[in-house]
């Protein structure tokens, strides 16, 4: 992966975030609560549409708030801060047909005027991992065809499909798709008629650093990888050896890196780039009055 390559994805991810913060009119909500919640509560921290036009969170904090606002991945924003020391609950009624970005946009407005939040982006040297063909080329085929007109695959209960060897569910084909599913200590991805972007969006998440997809393969596949939960799940792994292919000891399933490569025909390379990060300026813990 070339240094301007990365320059050029991420650049593009600023510009957008920052037309957005330097519009003189974001949309707003109709009305917003915000109340802080006692450090002693300890349900659930989320955030979530109610319906097309009511936003809602529980618990959480302005971190939260901010990656929801702005869809960054981990790796983009940093969420330690002292304003991560109060959490709140917040309501708020987007207009009549609102769709998802708009309501969107209306919490990057809520954070810069009841929070009163400023920002920039700053670059920053880490580690990326590009994902690349490996020697021998792909072992997963571009996805037939779909039918015109055929109905979708009728959904089946989970309790009602059979298991496989490894204890996975054996689902219809859903075209379209890409499904994780968990097992014995093992992650199973299932793609169906997809881009490899679902993927690689999923790896830059539990790796906690940026996949950057360099195969050049722009069509729709269907394709499958087991791995050991424990290779994603526990911080960011190192990877396997070359040719190395063989489960760790007491079974578990390969390395997510193996399993790229063993099953998909793909490999996971560790470079170094400059990336932008987001950084809060200033915030008050306090917001306006509801």
């Amino acid at each position: 992966m070339t240094e301007r390559m990365i320059a050029t994805v991420l650049t593009c991810l600023a510009c957008s975030v920052a037309r957005g913060q330097g519009a003189d009119k974001l949309p707003s909500f109709e009305v917003a609560s915000i109340k802080p919640v006692p450090t002693s509560w300890s349900g659930r921290h989320l955030c979530f549409l109610e319906d097309p036009a009511r936003y809602r969170c529980t618990g959480v904090t302005i971190s939260l708030m901010v990656s929801q606002a702005y869809g960054f991945k981990s790796y983009a924003f940093p969420t330690s801060g002292d304003y991560n020391s109060v959490m709140y609950d917040v309501e708020a009624k987007a207009p009549e047909g609102a769709t998802p970005d708009q309501v969107k946009l209306m919490l990057r407005n809520l954070l810069a005027e009841r929070f009163k939040m400023a920002s920039h982006f700053e670059k920053k040297e880490m580690t990326v991992y590009e994902l690349r063909i490996a020697p021998g080329g792909v072992k997963f085929k571009e996805a037939p065809p779909e039918t015109p007109g055929a109905p979708p695959a009728r959904p089946v209960p989970v309790s009602q499909l059979e298991k496989d060897a490894d204890g996975f569910p054996i689902y219809p084909r859903q075209p379209r798709s890409m499904r994780l599913d968990r097992a014995n200590g093992l992650g199973r991805i299932v793609a169906a008629a997809t881009s490899l972007d679902s993927m690689v969006n999923y790896l830059s998440r539990q790796l906690g650093v940026p996949v950057i997809d360099s195969t050049g393969l722009k069509g729709n596949y269907d394709y499958t990888v087991t791995f050991s939960l424990a290779s994603v799940n526990e911080g960011v792994p190192s990877p396997a050896p070359p040719g190395e292919a063989s489960e760790p000891e007491g079974g578990g399933g390969p390395p997510i890196f193996a399993a790229l490569e063993r099953q998909l025909g793909l490999k996971l390379e560790k470079t170094r780039g400059m990336i932008d990060i987001f950084v809060i300026d200033h915030v008050e813990k306090t917001p306006t009055p509801n």
